[in-house]
């Protein structure tokens, strides 16, 4: 009875427990089910995402490569170097992050042709924030556009800089002939790429007057100008508000019309393959321009012929631009007008706009960055006098050995940009070696100012003309002969530096800091020839004649200093070193030196 009494509570217990056991274990699975779910459901958001970005953008792996600052031949040979590197890499996509106000014409075509010939077709520019002018062409270069807030894009007409950075003018030919490679190269960007080659014209030239219109059928939108308006609606063009009138240059409207692609009369060996004849939207450009952009198009156009039979067909949508302005957009406008397909704000943005597992950056490096730095003429100029100042200040006074190094390293960093890209210009470092040899010549072996260091001079000045300029300076070129003239005024200012400071540093010989240890001081009451003096009329007149007898007072190696007569001068031992405490004998005078040999009688006293 007991033991029934007992075991009746102890089932019922153990059936609890089970319940208990068997609820959590239910509560776990419903558990463990949500979190597969909630998986499964994660991974389908994440494949959906992947299947929202197009195809032809899709990319694991996107490099990323940098464009600061001014485009110059550093910057083309950088980012080619780069894009070369993100090909090696496998990337799938490469974006060019652009911040640059533009630059050189030939660097900013290299650019563009790198882009085209690319092994990687999904490339993208970035414009974060700013892609003037040469940044405008390397965009339309790209299969697409992204933009960062606040991002411009524009203004890419060829105008002249001379070597102090200030803005001057092109004569009519000179421009047209500039204007020719880049008109081909955007409006090629353009029938590759898709963009309206009458809308990128207006970056580069003004008097592009373009009315928007629509095709009421497929929707597709199309900037046409006057004659195709007139074409097209049988009327006069409005010419109200504009849309867009922003830019850095003002012109007045074009003093003639535009020409029309099947008006240009072509000779046999002109004639543009079919459907490659450049379409001009401004009457500024010429009929010789336009046939050398015919002639250097590869893209067939992709852009609607307009004539009558298509009147009825388009409606307008508004008056774009007066031409009287180089085309500037900012960020709504060129996602407004089809340049830009998005916002992009940040490297993680980025990446999900291509749906990326790896995002790289690749920079300059440090030797492309001081390349740059160093080819700088304002830079170049700076090396130049601070090498003829202390060449000249080491032939005045040898021995001292600074001077002559500090010449060393400005001549190595002066050929360092040439030498790193491959480029040096011989020649010129050819020149500066004879006119430093003969110069040597004329104070070491035949005294006196005559032919050899006249030779000399010239040969070091044409030298160092001719590093300014670098190897591949074309004279023909407005801009270049500036450039030629202004390198040769730096050198000119580079000789007269030179001197000023040698006469400087002979009449504080004993006092500049880094020197004055390095020279014997004056006792009070003695007499010292400096540099300079032991060169000039003092020493003809009688301060050191040849046959005087002094003592050295420091060791000769072969220079270094000697007195004569509580007068102490720089000399130059003829023969091997020369102990301090020797008694020496002059043995020539000249405008440069003075030259002792020991004397025979041997040693001497020091004062």
């Amino acid at each position: 009875m007991v033991s029934q009494l007992c075991r009746l509570p102890a089932n019922r217990s153990v059936r609890l427990a089970a319940r208990i056991v068997m609820v959590a274990a239910l509560t776990l699975l419903a558990i463990s089910d949500g979190l597969v779910g909630a998986a499964e459901q994660t991974a389908d958001i994440r494949e959906s995402a992947a299947l929202a970005v197009p195809a032809g953008r899709q990319a694991d792996r996107v490099a990323i490569i940098t464009m600061e600052g001014p485009i110059t031949e550093w910057t083309t040979k950088s980012f080619i170097r780069r894009l070369e590197s993100a090909e090696r890499g496998g990337a799938d996509a490469v974006v060019i992050d652009m911040n640059t106000p533009g630059g050189e014409v030939y660097a900013i075509l290299g650019i563009t042709s790198a882009i085209k010939g690319s092994s990687i077709p999904n490339i993208v520019s970035w414009v974060n924030r700013q892609a003037i002018s040469g940044g405008a062409i390397t965009s339309v270069a790209c299969r697409e556009i992204v933009v960062a807030p606040g991002a411009r894009m524009g203004d890419a007409a060829p105008i002249a800089i001379d070597p102090l950075g200030q803005l001057g003018g092109l004569a009519d030919t000179e421009r047209q002939k500039i204007l020719s490679p880049l008109l081909a190269d955007v409006v090629n960007s353009a029938r590759l790429r898709g963009w309206d080659e009458k809308l990128v014209q207006a970056f580069l030239t003004l008097g592009v007057e373009l009315w928007l219109v629509e095709n009421r059928e497929t929707g597709r939108r199309l900037f046409i100008d006057e004659n195709e308006y007139r074409l097209l609606f049988d009327s006069e063009p409005p010419r109200g508000a504009v849309r867009v009138a922003s830019g850095s240059f003002d012109g007045s409207a074009p003093d003639k019309r535009v020409l029309r692609a099947d008006e240009i009369e072509y000779s046999a060996r002109e004639a543009p393959r079919e459907g490659h004849a450049f379409q001009p939207a401004s009457g500024r450009i010429t009929e010789e321009t336009i046939k050398a952009v015919t002639q250097n198009l590869d893209a067939p156009t992709m852009r609607p012929t307009i004539s009558g039979s298509d009147r009825g067909k388009y409606r307008y949508i508004e008056y774009f631009t007066d031409g009287k302005a180089l085309l500037v957009l900012e960020e709504g406008d060129l996602k407004k007008y089809g340049f830009a397909t998005e916002t992009i704000r940040s490297d993680d943005e980025l990446k999900d706009y291509f749906g990326a597992s790896e995002l790289i950056r690749l920079d300059m490096n440090w030797s492309e960055k001081l390349a740059r730095f160093l080819d700088k003429l304002s830079v170049r100029a700076l090396l130049v006098i601070v090498f003829l100042l202390g060449l000249f200040i080491e032939m005045a006074a040898p021995g001292i050995g600074i001077p002559g190094l500090v010449a060393t390293v400005a001549l190595l960093l002066l050929l360092a940009p040439a030498f790193l890209g491959g480029a040096a210009s011989w020649w010129g470092l050819g020149a500066i070696g004879a006119g430093i040899l003969l110069v040597l010549l004329e104070i070491l072996v035949i005294p006196g100012f005559g032919l050899p260091a006249v030779g000399g001079v010239l040969l070091l000045f044409v030298g160092l003309v001719g590093l300014l300029i670098g190897p591949d300076n074309e004279f023909s070129a407005p801009q270049s002969q500036g450039e030629l003239l202004f390198s040769v005024a730096v050198v000119l200012m580079g000789f007269f530096t030179a001197g000023v400071g040698v006469y400087f540093v002979s009449r504080h010989y004993g006092s500049i800091p880094l020197v004055k240890n390095l020279v014997l001081t004056n006792e009070p009451g003695e007499e010292r020839i400096g540099v300079l003096e032991a060169m000039g009329p003092k020493a003809m007149e009688g301060a050191v004649n040849v046959g005087d007898v002094g003592v050295a007072i420091s060791t000769l190696r072969p220079s270094g200093s000697a007195e004569f007569d509580d007068r102490i001068v720089d000399v130059v031992s003829e023969v091997g070193f020369v102990e301090r405490g020797e008694r020496v004998r002059v043995v020539e005078v000249s405008a440069f030196r003075v030259v002792v040999e020991p004397d025979a009688r041997g040693g001497g006293e020091l004062a």
